[in-house]
């Protein structure tokens, strides 16, 4: 891929078959300010410019002389080398020498340096596992608007390095009390929708590089594009519950031949999922708010798209009425 940095969603959105508007937010993004109030929705965004400042603020900190930081020349040659990955054609062959203490400081300039082109804030992506522990250090990512696309899209391979797809529920935030909840019916209650979704993850870093968790919230989990469906409303009923419990999602080729299927090992229970992105969270000091999307892991092994033309992922036992599909094509 070409070192461009416009090449965003709203050139794969003009390679749509049924193409979203191609202004410079998402349809998602449309949705999200469509669902606050405007106070509200002032007070989110400024609260998240404040986040956006602890990088400035560590790097701060660093430059004070504080021995358990690393330079902020250090934190600042980082960011610009994952910018570089993630806007040209290579990997990231070398360890990074990303530590806890440093990751997301450098996250939030990495972040920082793609806000111009792919927007601003709209949620966070975890990866919860059964094996992942948020006392651990659950890596955790920001979502930006332009990173959203939906079902039908039709995306470049060129667009990445080595683009890998997984199927991936999202969920709408509905209420601050999700800051709060305990439970999975306390979790439900405070949540608008789930979303079926694929998220194509990159490979910035090469995969001879080892990836810690520390690395993994540096790189930002590595994401690039989430390509959704629509909006499946939920309810406050225990039948969320069991469905969110017991769905099945297989992803298939062009030839019709899966490639690949739901993973137990890889998810824990999706409202279990979103406690736990939600706990990483707090630890960043980072409070959910309504209309946040929450992508909380990937269901299947990422499988590459380099000889893929087309991919059809079908979500069943999500909808009462029917299967929810996610097309998508490469070229």
């Amino acid at each position: 891929m070409s070192e461009n940095p416009s090449l965003n969603y709203n050139t794969i959105a003009q390679q749509s078959e049924y193409p979203y508007p191609t202004s410079n937010y998402s349809p998602y993004r449309a949705e999200i300010i469509n669902y606050r109030n405007l106070h509200t929705h002032f007070v989110h965004y400024f609260k998240r410019f404040c986040r956006v400042s602890s990088a400035s603020a560590v790097l701060a900190l660093c430059a004070l002389g504080n021995p358990t930081l690393a330079s902020a020349t250090d934190i600042e040659a980082t960011a610009n080398t994952l910018f570089k990955s993630f806007t040209g054609t290579n990997s990231i062959d070398q360890h990074l020498g990303v530590d806890s203490d440093t990751a997301i400081a450098v996250q939030d300039f990495f972040i920082a340096l793609l806000r111009p082109t792919w927007g601003m804030d709209v949620g966070y992506a975890a990866q919860a596992t059964e094996a992942s522990s948020t006392n651990q250090g659950l890596p955790t990512g920001i979502l930006l608007e332009n990173m959203f696309t939906g079902t039908r899209a039709v995306i470049h391979r060129s667009f990445g390095i080595d683009m890998r797809a997984a199927a991936e529920l999202y969920f709408r935030v509905k209420s601050t009390d999700l800051n709060t909840a305990q439970t999975r019916e306390e979790a439900l209650l405070a949540l608008y929708s789930v979303i079926p979704g694929v998220r194509l993850s990159d490979v910035l870093i090469s995969d001879q590089v080892p990836h810690d968790q520390p690395l993994l919230s540096a790189a930002n989990l590595e994401v690039r594009m989430c390509v959704l469906a629509g909006d499946l409303v939920l309810g406050g009923d225990h039948n969320w519950i069991q469905r969110l419990s017991t769905f099945s999602v297989a992803m298939f080729d062009q030839d019709k031949q899966q490639i690949a299927a739901k993973d137990p090992s890889m998810s824990v229970h999706p409202l279990d999922a979103v406690l736990a992105t939600r706990d990483a969270l707090v630890q960043r000091g980072i409070q959910v708010q309504p209309g946040d999307i929450l992508a909380v892991g990937a269901l299947t092994d990422g499988h590459s798209v380099e000889n893929l033309t087309r991919l059809r992922v079908e979500y069943e036992g999500l909808s009462e009425e029917q299967q929810v599909f996610v097309y998508m094509g490469f070229q």
